[in-house]
């Protein structure tokens, strides 16, 4: 099985801003972009994106995705989500 690989959009964009790269990269991993407008903090979106994933992924983010992807790691490293 191929790893996965979570992309995060920027603000106010959604799945469609990487829709080349997931096209182009399908056959290395499996490409994640979740749904970001249904949280109004980076918190509650990182708590979304964490409860979601897989134990082990790589993380790709674009301008608010990229702070997301920043919160998103520290929160796993300090296991405050309950992600292993």
């Amino acid at each position: 099985m191929s790893e996965t690989l979570i992309l995060l959009p920027g603000l106010l964009c959604d799945f469609r801003l990487w829709e080349r790269q997931a096209a182009a990269l399908a056959p290395q991993a499996r490409v994640v972009v979740p749904d970001l407008s249904q949280d109004e903090s980076l918190a509650a979106m990182a708590e979304r994106v964490l409860a979601a994933a897989p134990p082990r992924f790589a993380l790709g983010g674009l301008s608010m995705g990229g702070y997301l992807s920043m919160e998103i790691m520290r929160r796993a490293r300090n296991g405050s989500s309950g992600w292993p």
